[in-house]
Formats: C-alpha cells, structure tokens, sequence
C-alpha cells in the first residue's frame, strides 16, 4: 500500500511540474532572453532579388487551415504577399518579422489541443517547428501586425 501511495504521489507531482511548464511559463519561454545568442533573421539577410516564404498550417479538433506569407525584397522594398493580400513592409512590418521569428526558434512544447506548424522556406533551406501552447498565437498575430 505504501508503494501505491508513492507512486501516485510521484505522479501527481510529476504531472504538477509539467502543467505549471505549459500552462504557466509558456509567455516567459517565448520572448528570446536577453543573454540568448544573437542571430540575423532571415528577412534581415534577405537580398535584392531573394523571397522567403512562411507555411502556416493549423489544426485542431474542428478547425484545419494552411496559408502560406512569401516575402521578397526587390530594389531594397521588402513586401508581402499571402492570399489575396499584398502590401509594402513598413518599418514596423519588418520588425514584426524579426520578432515573430525570434519567438518561433524559441518556442517550447505546449499541451493543447490545437497544433500549429510552421514551415520557414529560404534558399532551399527549411525550418519546421510546431507551436502547441494554445497561447503564442505567433501567425495570427502577425498577420494582424501587417495587415
């Protein structure tokens, strides 16, 4: 009986630990930390002539969509393109991409039920991760910040 009652102590504490990590630091593990390396994003190195392009692809249990954001630079302009929606970036844009991609690399494992995956293709090159916190909400707010 005794080990019965440990074990399940050790799973309660177990399962304790995990749902605080995901549920309660998600928004602290996001935002890249001040002493974390310094790397250029990709719309940072982009050169004239060059696009990138962001895969957005969301799935849960009644929902699924994918749209993807491709970002060229032509003449040193930077703009957008995703559905029907195209503009040229302002300052503020392009800093709304270099945030957005600082918190993806940064993103840790969520809990939830929806999943969203993103997919960063650059010179054949591609960056995939998986955003399951329920709380980043990074594409969405993106599109937002530029729209």
């Amino acid at each position: 009986m005794k080990t019965k009652n440990y074990l399940t102590t050790l799973l309660i504490v177990i399962f304790a630990m995990n749902f605080t990590e995901v549920f309660g630091g998600t928004a602290s593990k996001i935002i890249p930390s001040e002493n974390q390396e310094s790397t250029e994003t990709i719309i940072e190195s982009l050169q004239n002539g060059e696009e990138y392009s962001i895969e957005i692809t969301s799935i849960g249990c009644f929902h699924g969509n994918r749209e993807t954001i491709v970002i060229s630079k032509e003449s040193d302009v930077f703009t957008v393109q995703y559905q029907d929606f195209s503009k040229i970036l302002s300052t503020e844009d392009i800093e709304a991409f270099i945030r957005f991609e600082l918190q993806l690399k940064a993103l840790q494992i969520g809990g939830c039920t929806t999943i969203d995956t993103y997919v960063i293709r650059y010179k054949g090159e591609e960056f995939r991760t998986s955003d399951g916190t329920c709380s980043w909400l990074g594409g969405k707010k993106l599109l937002k910040a530029i729209s």
